[in-house]
């Protein structure tokens, strides 16, 4: 890779925003975080709100590693050759010593987007507004192309006709817009959410003080009914009609750990109606009690566990409309014997991916009798089968599933009910597995939590589909094979409250942030 032949290409989209630089310069700070006013930028309504601790990220990326420190200074040398020597001198002091930015590039930096105010936008804490001043003017000819110009109490400049950096003595916001007759629409909203005071602003938000205190290098909420837009709606059709997903919000937090990578999910609501459905919701599930682990090979692809009661659960349903629709009150009974038969596990595995066949699957609940697969039989007359379809008694507590392209065995034992559609798989039905999923890392963290979900990276990379892939799709599958093939699983548990997201790497002992850096350096060439 030649650095200097692509550094011209580069350099603008290397500082369209304020952040990027300072990823380059946060090496150098010491600063401590803390509160401050530029927050109070951040609208009241904002639907979508990160905060990123560059100072974290940086340190966790191994920053000051000597391996990374070479790497800045080809890079740095690949600027020099592109700069004049005063631009050059400007950015090279900046690099030594962050304060000369006029930025706090230790303090958190904040995206959000709302609905008062439609760009996505950064917000930065100012140090120094002079400074600030200083070093976009230093940069301006080489990097802005366009002169600091004075607004209604703060100074702005455009970056390439798509950004607006704009501050004042405490804060600095970058501001993306999509057409050049935006441009007077942005100016006038920034000019009142640079007014806005703390009682006016996100920082009244009992969303976002429970954010702030988080300790993610990444933190961050969401409105969850203003991602689906149009489609919140139909979500929200068949809850209780005193159920409102505007009232909702899910608080996030990401980190960089060693050999993985953590993300912690919750809801956040003020509602009491939202709060008495959740606590319904979790009455209609137990702690998983990994009952089923052993039936299933280690190399099991992707694995599903929860942990059901199933009365509940069809009390839960009944609270929805829809379901309540469907379902006519000459059936209820048979319904809710249905569902009440659950109890504790139910375990979903997906066991193998070919070209040629449907994937094979295996399931297993726990239930409390087996009328229910009974009635299914007797009554199979009622379900509106099609030609060629039909369902037959093998033996007692067990049938099949029979359709011109799948078969489907499924029954009860023991108070087990399994179903598969592999018919060497239901020959060992219920048969302990060596070794199984019992025997891997992540079966432990599965019990006692109340869902999980997991993909083992392995054994997908295993699979004879992805290796002929790999062996014919080039360099772009073989770099995608390279990085899959650093990853252990990835999990996805909730104990009903909260849930957690986990991409666990094989490597446990280096952070996960500097594995993904080594990994970019090494197919950039750096």
């Amino acid at each position: 890779m030649n650095i200097y032949q692509n550094y011209n290409d580069m350099k603008k989209s290397l500082f369209l925003h304020l952040p990027v630089l300072a990823v380059l310069i946060v090496f150098a700070s010491s600063c401590s975080q803390k509160a401050a006013e530029y927050t109070n930028a951040i609208p009241a309504d904002a639907t979508k709100v990160m905060s990123v601790s560059l100072k974290s990220i940086a340190e966790k990326a191994g920053i000051n590693d000597k391996d990374n420190k070479e790497a800045l200074a080809k890079l740095t040398d690949a600027m020099k050759s592109g700069m004049n020597a005063a631009t050059f001198q400007q950015l090279e002091a900046v690099m030594k010593d962050p304060s000369k930015s006029g930025v706090d590039v230790t303090a958190p930096v904040y995206i959000f987007s709302a609905p008062t105010f439609d760009y996505t936008t950064v917000v930065a804490k100012v140090n120094d507004e002079n400074e600030l001043k200083s070093f976009l003017e230093a940069t301006r000819k080489e990097i802005l192309d366009a002169p600091i110009t004075e607004g209604d109490g703060y100074s702005f400049v455009e970056v390439n006709k798509q950004t607006l950096l704009a501050f004042n003595a405490t804060t600095l916001l970058a501001v993306n817009y999509q057409k050049a007759a935006q441009l007077d629409k942005v100016k006038e909203g920034i000019t009142a959410l640079l007014k806005q005071t703390e009682e006016n602003s996100i920082n009244k938000s009992g969303a976002f003080k429970k954010m702030q205190k988080q300790s993610g290098d990444v933190n961050m909420f969401i409105s969850p009914s203003s991602i689906l837009g149009a489609y919140a709606k139909q979500i929200n059709f068949g809850m209780p009609q005193n159920i409102d997903l505007k009232d909702l919000m899910i608080l996030g937090s990401l980190s960089f750990e060693k050999g993985k990578i953590d993300m912690q999910i919750e809801n956040y609501t003020e509602s009491p109606e939202l709060k008495a459905m959740f606590e319904k919701q979790m009455k209609s599930t137990c702690p998983i009690e990994n009952t089923f682990v052993k039936y299933f090979p280690k190399s099991t692809v992707a694995l599903l566990g929860i942990g059901i009661n199933g009365e509940e659960f069809y009390n839960v349903l009944q609270e929805n409309e829809q379901f309540r629709n469907e379902f006519s009150i000459t059936k209820a009974a048979e319904v809710k014997d249905l569902f009440s038969t659950f109890q504790n596990d139910l375990t979903v595995g997906l066991i193998n991916v070919t070209m040629s066949n449907a994937p094979s699957f295996l399931a297993y609940a726990s239930v409390k009798n087996n009328a229910p697969l009974k009635a299914l039989y007797e009554k199979k007359a009622e379900l509106g089968l099609k030609r060629g379809e039909d369902i037959v008694k093998l033996n007692e507590d067990e049938y099949v599933y029979k359709s011109r392209n799948i078969n489907i065995f499924f029954g009860v034992r023991d108070k087990q009910m399994y179903a598969t559609n592999d018919e060497l798989l239901y020959k060992n039905i219920c048969k302990t597995v060596d070794p199984s999923v019992k025997d891997t890392d992540y079966a432990s963290t599965l019990k006692g939590k109340r869902s999980a979900f997991v993909i083992n990276a392995e054994a997908v990379l295993d699979l004879p589909v992805v290796k002929m892939l790999v062996e014919y799709g080039g360099a772009e599958y073989n770099m995608y094979y390279s990085l899959g093939n650093s990853i252990s699983y990835l999990e996805a548990t909730s104990d009903g409250d909260k849930g957690n997201i986990t991409l666990q790497l094989k490597d446990k002992d280096v952070n996960a942030l500097k594995q993904i850096v080594n990994f970019v350096k090494e197919f950039a060439g750096l």
